[in-house]
């Protein structure tokens, strides 16, 4: 059995310290039965929310998903927490099994309970902000594995809705094992849940999704980066 990549518990102390906080992966969510509770219950952990929610959720490029075979690295530009479903929401069962969340570990796994939980329905995982090429070793553990990644390449929400400059992590990570990047831009999630409140409110909801980006052996970092960059910026000014 191949061993999945560990990463040691820390205290957050200081605000630098707290952006670097380390928590180990739950692995039990990739088994067999976290699979089949997340694949039944994704009525009402997504569906329901986005329903509820995203009024109108309207989407642009529903065609370049048919067909998918993970794994592939998804992309989206990062304004809620909100975020997370509505691209999970669009995901085909196929690709949706098989997908893994990348999630701040400062900030989705301070709690241990909701931290697990989270891991649970989602099947997200905590990753160390700032914590360099260390804090990727399960990221690439995953898609080595055949697991799909959603990941925000922003690395937090931005609170104007414009795109902030991707970190190269994501970058390293599609280069690294030749995976292709599915890029996906949401407008209006950050009506339904801004940053800095708790309660979540209707708002329209517009998703446009790319087409996949696939590099040849030996693309630089920096070079994928702005690809992906470029591929969301396009995204983004393509309803002006």
């Amino acid at each position: 059995m191949t061993n999945i990549p560990r990463t040691e518990t820390a205290s957050p102390q200081s605000a630098r310290e707290r952006s670097l906080v380390k928590v180990e992966p739950h692995r039990w969510a990739l088994t067999w039965w976290a699979r089949i509770f997340r694949r039944v219950a994704r009525r009402w952990t997504v569906t329901r929310h986005v329903h509820n929610f995203c009024q109108p959720l309207t989407t642009e490029g529903t065609e370049k998903l048919k067909g998918l075979d993970g794994p592939i690295l998804i992309i989206a530009n990062h304004t809620s927490h909100f975020d997370t479903v509505i691209v999970l929401d669009l995901l085909p069962n196929k690709i949706y099994d098989r997908t893994a969340i990348v999630a701040a570990a400062d900030r989705m796994y301070r709690e241990r309970i909701k931290g697990m939980w989270y891991s649970l329905r989602y099947n997200a995982f905590p990753i160390t902000r700032g914590g360099g090429r260390e804090a990727l070793a399960y990221s690439q553990w995953l898609l080595h594995h055949d697991w799909s990644l959603l990941i925000f390449p922003e690395g937090k929400r931005s609170r104007t809705g414009e795109l902030q400059p991707f970190h190269g992590g994501p970058a390293l990570l599609a280069i690294g094992q030749l995976i292709p990047v599915l890029p996906i831009y949401i407008s209006g999630a950050s009506d339904i849940l801004p940053p800095g409140t708790r309660e979540s409110k209707p708002a329209p909801v517009h998703v446009r999704i790319g087409d996949l980006i696939r590099f040849a052996e030996g693309t630089q970092i920096g070079e994928a980066k702005s690809t992906m960059e470029e591929a969301m910026k396009t995204l983004a000014s393509a309803g002006n």
